[in-house]
């Protein structure tokens, strides 16, 4: 199956089943979860594809590709929920782990997969 595909398919897996959990934890969220989920999703579902062509072209640069990815991830996200900066009315903890449990789920489906990636490049390397 085409990496694309199977990228797509675990990440949306993964998105149905976060935003489900979620849903039934979380009485009254601060933000609007199916916002969250979506942006979530499609920002890993973007920087795995980038990582992978990246990684393609220039297998030992993808340490400094993944950084780049998860700092304009979470600049976006910054943008895209301003209440996370906001000080009125301020977020308790419980409001703010809404926000990062999900981006930390997502952030190690990417590691996970750069960490995969970045062993077979030094197997590679080693038998070579």
């Amino acid at each position: 199956m085409n990496f694309y595909l199977k990228a797509f398919l675990l990440i949306l897996v993964l998105t149905s089943v976060s935003i489900s959990l979620h849903y039934f934890i979380e009485e009254s969220p601060v933000f609007q979860l199916y916002k969250l989920y979506i942006f979530l999703g499609s920002a890993t579902f973007a920087s795995v594809c980038c990582m992978h062509y990246l990684y393609q072209l220039v297998p030992d640069q993808l340490g400094y590709v993944f950084l780049v990815t998860v700092f304009v991830k979470f600049g976006a996200a910054l943008i895209l929920f301003p209440q996370l900066l906001s000080q009125e009315p301020p977020l308790t903890k419980g409001q703010i782990l809404t926000f990062l449990i999900p981006y930390f789920t997502f952030l190690a489906v990417e590691a996970f997969m750069v960490i995969k990636w970045l062993n077979n490049n030094t197997l590679e390397s080693l038998e070579n």
